[in-house]
């Protein structure tokens, strides 16, 4: 795949980072694919780069799992927006996850939910 002169090669890396990101964690576990009951968004916007991806969710028919897209750019609609620092965001994705939020049982949940107190990983949308 080339890069196009009109897409600036940061956003690119992005993009293809966290796709995957997303591809590998399907591929570790399948079934997370089958949790995806209903059409959803979430924005990673890394802001220091000045770049930000929207990963969505779209439910697959009945008894199939869903489907996951990742597109450039944040979706104005996304249910759920994570603006922090590129560190901070590789760091969320890497943290090992309990009840789909950030294992505090691991150092790593712990340092996570750390950026969230200090706001230094700022999520809206997680609590509805």
């Amino acid at each position: 795949m080339g890069v196009s002169p009109d897409e600036p090669v940061p956003a690119l890396a992005f993009r293809d980072l966290v796709q995957g990101l997303v591809e590998a964690n399907l591929a570790r576990e399948p079934e997370r694919a089958m949790r995806v009951s209903k059409r959803e968004a979430a924005a990673l916007v890394a802001t220091d780069a000045d770049v930000a991806v929207t990963i969505q969710m779209l439910p697959g028919a009945r008894r199939a799992p869903g489907t996951v897209l990742v597109h450039d750019g944040r979706d104005p609609w996304a249910e759920i927006v994570v603006h922090a620092e590129s560190l901070g965001l590789l760091e969320l994705a890497a943290t090992p996850l309990r009840f789909d939020l950030p294992d505090v049982a691991t150092p790593d949940g712990r340092a996570v939910l750390a950026k969230l107190v200090r706001g230094r990983i700022r999520v809206q949308g997680m609590i509805r």
